[in-house]
């Protein structure tokens, strides 16, 4: 039930040294690094020290540049990749090689300039393609675009809308003069396009004319020629600029034996980002740093291995408070680690609060095997977690998850035995249904199986629920017990005690007194909690008082013992949904029933889980840790080598 013990780090040491301490301090991944804030507010330490320049920029643009050069890879170049895919496994060295990192670097700005190329093209492209369109309605229009007139002829290259109509405005222009005519050239979904040619003398007429028709000029200027001969020219150049673009392409393509460098790469910078954004939180004076931060105490003595190897002074010292924010990392062990994600989505334990991992170890899993109970579900999520922990390599929430569902599906599947199910009652309905088997001449082992080897929940539920609150009870005096011991671990003994004792006799009492009808240890647990409940308060009225009131707390114990009947509730839920979808599916036939059996068992599994997951981890957050839980720890976020594409063999220095 440990929390790991951490240990105030203080170090001065050589500037020179910097670079290859942070180093040292990344690959035992156990120190973690303090912002100096309190230290720049005091005016000692302000009038010598300062806060370390930021290096970072230069190695996020390189990290920038690579990770565009990886992006562009997978675009030009793609591959398959799937969950199963292993990433690859290198050393320390491997990772930090620098001539590694040149290569992938040099590859990157290849691939760098040949995108810069591509964009070019593609914008080209795009403008080319824009005069095409421009072009479009007056392909069929041999005249050429720069012709405004010819003598005493005006050429006029316009547009009107497109619900115009043509033939009117073409009479009403020869109404009103015979030295014009309207030449159609062709239309789009909103205007049409047209050529006007007319005598010089006419002009105004004309456009006068076709002015109540919308009729307006175009603006072609920079065209030399047709239309038909500058889309053909434009047509040349665009089949030009897709040679060049394929080129650039193929020189993007050349660079893919680069990916896993690029990757390593990658995560090389990382590391350095990391080491640069660390010094940011250390103070210089001239020639000396000042670090300050918290380390692991169980790895204090490899870090003090490491310290001896360079000019600097250093102090290790225990918390003096727990006001001192001090991180918090979990003792996991192969058992507890997977319930990491439930502790973490509720809140980290203060530092000097418990580990709660071991102590819901026995409920958590219990509690969803005892709601999703059926032997056929407990083998899926068996045969998913344990495929998934083998072939998809997770790392992190989803490992701890994969974990879990193994775990859960191990209780899951007990459960099912236990209680006779196995997807449902899907063995009887297949007898019955299919065998034409009648319940009376069924194996032994089928009755025996089909009854419920402990209980069956849907003939008996007054035992399932008796049962549930059970548990609860149990988890509850649990929390108190845990309560009490950790008040005797702070020295407050007499606190736990009368927080805790009082409330046991009126529990004992009360169960006393139902079954023996029997009230005495129960009014002595009254007594008890009136005299010792109210103790912090000032006079003699307010104990009293406050003793008073707390009787009240017997409807939260109570609330809080009912809220396991969920367990019965989800147990049921979960048995009724399988027999309805196996009962469905008898009544189709056995085509129709394997339809529905995968179906319908697929939606009762996937509803159910996270229902089940919900009130499992909600039995634990407000009934269990209400009882003894101190929250609000930080995470212990050490300087260490945290990489995304390569898994990382440590090696000792």
């Amino acid at each position: 039930m440990a929390i790991v013990k951490m240990k105030r780090l203080r170090l001065f040491a050589m500037t020179a040294d910097r670079d290859a301490l942070l180093r040292g301090l990344q690959h035992l991944g156990c120190v973690e690094i303090d912002e100096p804030t309190d230290k720049l507010a005091d005016p000692q330490w302000a009038a010598l020290t300062h806060r370390a320049e930021d290096r970072s920029g230069e190695t996020e643009a390189r990290h920038t540049a690579l990770a565009a050069a990886l992006a562009a890879l997978d675009e030009y170049a793609p591959v398959k990749t799937s969950l199963f895919t292993p990433r690859r496994a290198v050393t320390e060295r491997q990772l930090f090689d620098p001539d590694a990192q040149a290569e992938a670097e040099a590859a990157a700005q290849v691939i760098g300039k040949a995108v810069k190329a591509i964009s070019a093209v593609d914008s080209e492209q795009s403008r080319l393609r824009g005069q095409k369109a421009a072009l479009a309605p007056w392909l069929e229009l041999d005249v050429p675009l720069d012709a405004t007139e010819l003598r005493d002829v005006s050429l006029i290259f316009g547009t009107m809308p497109v619900t115009a109509s043509e033939e009117e405005a073409s009479t009403a222009l020869s109404e009103a003069t015979d030295l014009a005519e309207l030449t159609p050239a062709g239309k789009d979904q909103e205007q049409q396009y047209l050529l006007l040619l007319c005598h010089r003398s006419a002009e105004d007429e004309a456009l006068e004319a076709l002015k109540k028709f919308g009729f307006s000029k175009a603006a072609l200027r920079g065209w030399t020629g047709t239309a038909r001969e500058n889309t053909d020219a434009l047509n040349a150049r665009l089949a030009e600029l897709d040679r060049q673009r394929a080129s650039e392409v193929e020189t993007i393509v050349g660079q893919s034996a680069q990916r896993d460098g690029l990757k390593l790469t990658l995560d090389q910078l990382s590391q350095q980002t990391a080491r640069e954004a660390a010094v940011t939180s250390l103070l210089d004076t001239e020639e000396t740093f000042f670090l300050e931060g918290w380390v692991t105490a169980p790895d204090s003595g490899k870090v003090e291995r490491l310290l001896k190897n360079y000019t600097c002074a250093w102090e290790m010292t225990e918390p003096e408070t727990a006001a001192e924010n001090i991180p918090v990392k979990l003792k996991s062990n192969k058992l507890t680690y997977p319930l990491n994600m439930v502790t973490e989505m509720y809140s980290l334990p203060a530092y000097d609060g418990i580990d709660p991992n071991p102590l819901i170890l026995p409920f958590f899993p219990i509690f969803f095997g005892i709601m999703y109970a059926d032997l056929g579900y407990g083998i899926i999520l068996i045969v998913l977690g344990v495929l998934a922990l083998k072939y998809c390599h997770f790392r992190g929430a989803m490992d701890q998850m994969m974990r879990l569902m193994v775990m859960c599906g191990i209780t899951t599947a007990v459960m099912g035995f236990a209680f006779g199910g196995f997807f449902g009652d899907v063995l009887k309905v297949i007898y019955e249904s299919f065998l034409n088997v009648p319940e009376a001449q069924f194996p032994a082992w089928l009755s025996w199986f089909n009854s419920g080897p402990l209980i069956n929940p849907l003939s008996d539920p007054m035992t399932v629920m008796i049962g549930a609150l059970v548990l609860g009870g149990i988890q509850i005096i649990v929390g108190m017990i845990i309560h009490l011991y950790m008040e005797i671990r702070d020295g407050q003994a007499l606190d736990g005690i009368l927080d805790v004792v009082p409330w046991w006799l009126l529990f004992a009492g009360l169960g006393l007194g139902a079954v023996k009808s029997t009230w005495t240890l129960a009014l002595v647990g009254v007594v008890a909690l009136v005299l010792t409940q109210g103790r912090h308060q000032k006079s003699i009225v307010g104990k009293f008082v406050g003793g008073l009131a707390s009787l009240y707390d017997i409807t939260s114990y109570l609330s809080d013992i009912l809220s396991y009947l969920r367990l019965m509730a989800l147990l049921l839920a979960t048995s009724v949904i399988a027999s309805v979808v196996n009962t469905l599916g008898a009544m189709t036939g056995i085509i129709g029933f394997i339809i529905i059996f995968l179906v319908g068992h697929a939606f009762n599994m996937g509803i159910n889980i996270i229902g089940t997951y919900v009130h499992a981890a909600r039995l634990q957050y407000l009934e269990f840790f209400s009882k003894f839980y101190k929250e609000g720890g930080r995470p212990f976020a050490p300087l260490k080598i945290d990489t995304q594409y390569v898994d990382v063999i440590k090696e000792e220095n």
